[in-house]
């Protein structure tokens, strides 16, 4: 009876053992950030997001304006170890005249290869959606560049759409 309770619990251990060494191969996922602030860029006065999506087919992030509603709100953060988007798809309405606009960038070609704590994040300017890679590089506030993004104030940042101004 000893004897069974000694390979029972050697098979338990190889179990667990196992069930870890398993999870060390896994491929490790870069902890980054997606995320907006129309209050703090601004553009929150002149439209209203209607819809957003990041990520990549197998695995989404987003919402989008539900009925009775006029609009998503102005910012979200999402932080997590998720893969790198490949795309990102922004919906909005100008306020002033109502038009809806919507724009899909694939970035795919425009992040870097290594995500790990950085952020994705964009602005709307009226007609215009633009795309910022934040880096977690501090710099002295209010160093140049500033960009439409408040939070290249503080930090290394990067517009990567319409123009990509990130050393290749």
């Amino acid at each position: 009876m000893k004897r069974w309770r000694h390979y029972l619990g050697l098979l338990a251990l190889a179990g667990v053992l196992w069930g870890c060494a398993g999870m060390g191969g896994m491929p490790q996922q870069p902890d980054h950030s997606f995320s907006f602030d129309g209050q703090f860029d601004g553009w929150a006065k002149q439209v209203d997001l209607l819809e957003y999506r990041y990520g990549s087919p197998a695995r989404t992030t987003g919402d989008s304006v539900k009925p009775g509603s006029t609009s998503l709100g102005y910012r979200s953060p999402i932080i997590s170890a998720m893969p790198a988007g490949e795309f990102l798809f922004v919906k909005w309405r100008i306020k002033a005249t109502g038009e809806v606009l919507e724009d899909r960038v694939d970035l795919r070609p425009l992040l870097p290869r290594s995500m790990d704590k950085q952020t994705v994040t964009f602005v709307i300017d009226g007609k215009q959606l633009s795309v910022y890679l934040v880096t977690g590089t501090l710099k002295p506030y209010m160093a140049p560049p500033i960009l439409k993004t408040y939070l290249s104030k503080s930090t290394v940042t990067f517009e990567i759409y319409p123009r990509n101004t990130r050393p290749q």
